[in-house]
């Protein structure tokens, strides 16, 4: 049968929690007193150990104004757990407050009873991922905009050329036949309004095309104006509206301009005119303006749109057009030509009726052949009227399947998810741009989890009503995927080195220049890019050499190595290490170097503190073994005459022999305490009893006198042997460090649900910054054992005893006033297995 695996004691939790990668704390109390914070989470904090024992407001004043203290209030009251993800927080680090993105979780711990004990608290720094995937997002959306931006130009650039070249024969047939035929210009009229309302379709991409667009209304005041006029004018849209742009107009051309539009407005009827406007570059430019009355679908009059291309490049082909435009009006005067020109009027408009089909065939054509998923779905019954190949391709389905069908039937599997977004686009008439969606579609019978960017586009009739919504897609699921991998491996990456607190560092070898981690910052206490003279500032003078030794055999062997000590701003001195890898050119010469370097003050103190150990051991053991071999020596000599002097070295052999085990009986309990193998036999005994037999010692001295005070009848359930060894540990330390105080207290009191036990001395108390440290292994109030001996173990063995039995311990302290050493234990508890389960 295989020996028990010995279970973990509170000490090894600690350090094991100590070493997790994620940052770890555990609070206590509305206050969020922190009982335990690994170095992840301080690091996270900006706070060094000094917040252990302080609670989360006192410890970190800038969360004050934040949500986080009452967060950790309601998981104590409540017994819950309260998590976040992307959450911002600002916290003060290095002296200044920033602004820090975690995923966090405060989770109530509790004991058998329900009752919460504890708050686990865990936190990851997501600052990084949370930036980056925002600058991702905007600049893919950026990317698409532009695209979509680009397409609709093309398109509407298009349009609008066969639009203005249509616009200004029927202008000119108008003019010339006015006259003639007022039935003729009625029809010419009808046309051009069904054409301002094939335009009005385009009006949600106006803002995107290079052509100038404006609105007055039925008043002549203006309404709208697109984003061309706002780039040729310098004017933004609200000043163009107040102000208009007619000041801007060339002198010679400002009168007749004026005059051609106030008689068409008046009249009613469309114009064109050419004129020189004043740019934001402050050159002139050459215009084409054109004005469209508008009319409502009960023929009222609703105001003019107009639009103006910029054809100063053009101007050299003026000339022959005046030339044609002489011609028309020559013919014009010619009665007899009349009909002729009428039926060459109504050849032009069949021509026009049929490069509206071919135009309407072209837009057809377009979304076809689009580079992109382009599916265009009617408002009213959301039937599929057009779709391309390559959103046939994105959802896996067949032309069959789609075209002039109910869209949710074509793609099923999207209709729970999206078909409220489209129904709100319809109502609303705003656009939805999704990005980087998951769903799953059904692709030629095969589900398939993508990923896609895609807009619901609403279009308008001159109503503002949504007739239609275009649908634009991009399947990104090989970016997202790509992506997605990369941000693991740099996780990974960062998770690494966070975890083992390692700065990394790039040095330039031709400008001496050096670029350093957060963590690398933190250590140097500078905030990079620095030079390498600033970095060597923080050198200790003594170790200053080190570096450009270093540095000259890297450049021999590519390996850089060494170990050095910084003072910082506070004075405060730190050992790192520092490794590298030099990187050299095409050449064969030094180029750069890239490092980690790593904080070891921690490791040179353990092995200071080993060092200190074994010279105090030694120095503990060989004064009792000096004296035991002395008296050893002293006995042999007289074995056979035995002297009056045997009974006293026998008595001083024996102290001896007492010290040094005394001495050897700590070490083994420390053994016990790492091994885990430490066991408690409880049991119902009478404390004022135990503590009379550890004051017989006291009494026997006669050095000193006990004083007991409180409870006189109390019986606790605990180990018997293991309390009395505490107590007499504390006996015994106001006896060695307070040999003036004359009077020991101890004090049982029983304070609500527990038993707590005091010895108090009178004695030179002491400093407040050693109060922290009494309890750690090897510690002593005074390292060089001036004023008295031992190992520093007992106040840890006895720490160790009390919270193996739930219990605690402290110290209360005044320089000059004494010192008062307590334990508290739970007074009712019920007997436990006679091992400790850790």
């Amino acid at each position: 049968m295989k020996d028990p695996v010995p279970t973990l004691n509170f000490e090894q939790l600690i350090n094991v929690l100590s070493f997790t990668n994620m940052a770890t704390a555990v609070h206590v109390g509305e206050d969020a007193r922190i009982e335990f914070a690994n170095q992840a989470m301080l690091a996270i904090w900006g706070r060094g150990p000094e917040v252990i024992g302080k609670g989360l407001g006192e410890a970190m004043p800038e969360l004050s104004d934040q949500p986080f203290i009452e967060m950790f209030a309601k998981v104590w009251r409540e017994g819950i757990t309260i998590s976040g993800r992307d959450t911002p927080a600002e916290i003060l680090v290095n002296g200044r407050i920033d602004t820090y993105y975690f995923d966090f979780e405060y989770r109530a711990i509790k004991d058998a009873n329900g009752r919460v004990i504890a708050i686990l608290h865990t936190a990851t720094d997501v600052t990084e991922r949370y930036l980056n995937r925002r600058e991702l997002e905007e600049a893919s959306q950026n990317k698409k905009l532009l695209i979509r931006e680009q397409s609709l130009n093309e398109q509407l650039a298009a349009a609008n050329e066969e639009l203005s070249a249509i616009n200004e024969e029927l202008h000119a047939g108008r003019e010339e036949l006015s006259r003639m035929n007022t039935e003729l210009e009625h029809v010419v009229e009808d046309r051009v309004k069904a054409l301002v309302e094939s335009e009005e379709r385009f009006r949600s991409m106006a803002d995107n095309t290079d052509v100038l667009i404006g609105v007055r209304d039925e008043t002549g005041k203006l309404i709208y104006f697109n984003k061309a006029w706002i780039q040729l004018s310098g004017r933004s849209k609200d000043q163009l509206i107040s102000m208009g742009w007619h000041d801007l107009i060339h002198p010679q051309d400002k009168q007749r301009f004026l005059k051609i539009h106030q008689q068409a407005f008046a009249r009613q009827v469309s114009y064109s005119a050419e004129i020189r406007l004043l740019g934001s570059d402050g050159s002139y430019h050459w215009l084409l303006k054109k004005g469209t009355p508008r009319f409502l679908s009960d023929g009222s009059f609703a105001g003019f749109i107009s639009s103006c291309v910029d054809i100063t490049p053009l101007k050299l082909s003026e000339q022959k057009l005046q030339d044609i435009n002489e011609e028309l009006a020559a013919s014009n005067e010619e009665f007899l030509a009349l009909n002729e020109e009428l039926a060459t009027t109504n050849e032009e408009l069949a021509e026009f009726n049929e490069e509206l089909l071919r135009s309407e065939a072209r837009f057809r054509n377009l979304i076809r052949q689009a580079p992109v998923a382009i599916c265009v779905i009617r408002a009213g019954d959301l039937i599929v009227t057009e779709v391309n190949d390559g959103y046939l391709e994105l959802v896996g389905k067949s032309r069959e399947q789609l075209e002039r069908r109910l869209i949710w039937e074509g793609v099923a599997e999207a209709a729970e998810v999206y078909s409220p977004i489209m129904e709100q686009v319809i109502t609303t008439g705003v656009a939805f741009h999704g990005r980087e969606h998951e769903l799953i579609l059904n692709r030629n019978g095969v589900d398939e989890t993508v990923f896609v960017d895609f807009v619901y586009e609403p279009v308008t009739d001159l109503k503002g009503k949504v007739i239609s919504i275009m649908v634009v897609g991009n399947d990104v699921t090989d970016k997202v995927l790509a992506r997605r991998q990369i941000e693991d491996v740099e996780e990974r990456n960062r998770l690494a080195i966070e975890a083992a607190e390692i700065g990394t560092y790039e040095l330039s070898y031709a400008d001496q220049s050096v670029i350093g981690s957060k963590r690398f910052d933190e250590i140097f206490g500078i905030t990079s890019p620095v030079s390498r003279a600033q970095v060597l500032a923080t050198y200790h003078p003594l170790d200053l050499h080190l570096s450009d030794q270093a540095h000259d055999i890297a450049r021999k062997t590519g390996k850089l190595f060494y170990e050095t000590r910084i003072v910082l701003a506070n004075d405060s001195v730190k050992w790192i290490r520092l490794h590298g890898n030099v990187h050299y050119d095409g050449e064969g010469n030094v180029k750069k170097l890239l490092g980690t370097v790593m904080d070891i003050t921690a490791l040179k103190q353990i092995q200071q503190q080993k060092d200190d150990f074994i010279s105090i051991a030694s120095h503990e053991l060989k004064t009792p073994l000096t004296s035991l071999k002395a008296s050893l020596q002293l006995l042999e000599r007289m074995k056979t005459t035995p002297t009056a002097l045997l009974p006293r070295l026998i008595d001083q052999s024996n102290r001896s022999m007492e010290k040094i085990s005394e001495l050897v009986e700590e070490l083994l309990n420390v053994t016990r305490i790492n091994e885990g193998k430490v066991m408690l036999n409880k049991k119902k005994f009478d404390l004022a009893h135990l503590v009379e037999e550890c004051c017989s010692h006291v009494i026997h001295l006669g050095t000193h006198e006990l004083v007991v005070e409180g409870e006189r009848n109390l019986e606790i359930i605990a180990d018997e042997n293991r309390i009395q060894q505490v107590i007499i540990n504390f006996i015994n330390n106001a006896i060695k460090y307070a040999p003036q105080s004359r009077q020991i207290f101890l004090a049982i009191e029983h304070i609500s649900d527990s038993v707590k036990v005091s010895v108090r001395d009178t004695g030179p108390g002491i400093p407040a910054d050693k109060l922290p440290y009494l309890f750690e292994r090897y510690y002593r109030v005074d390292p060089k054992g001036i004023q008295a001996s031992g190992l520093g173990l007992g106040l840890y063995i006895s720490a160790d005893i009390i919270e193996r039995h739930g219990g605690k311990i402290g110290v209360e302290s005044i320089e000059g006033k004494g010192s008062t050493f307590w334990f508290a234990l739970p007074d009712q508890v019920e007997p436990m297995d006679e091992a400790f389960k850790a």
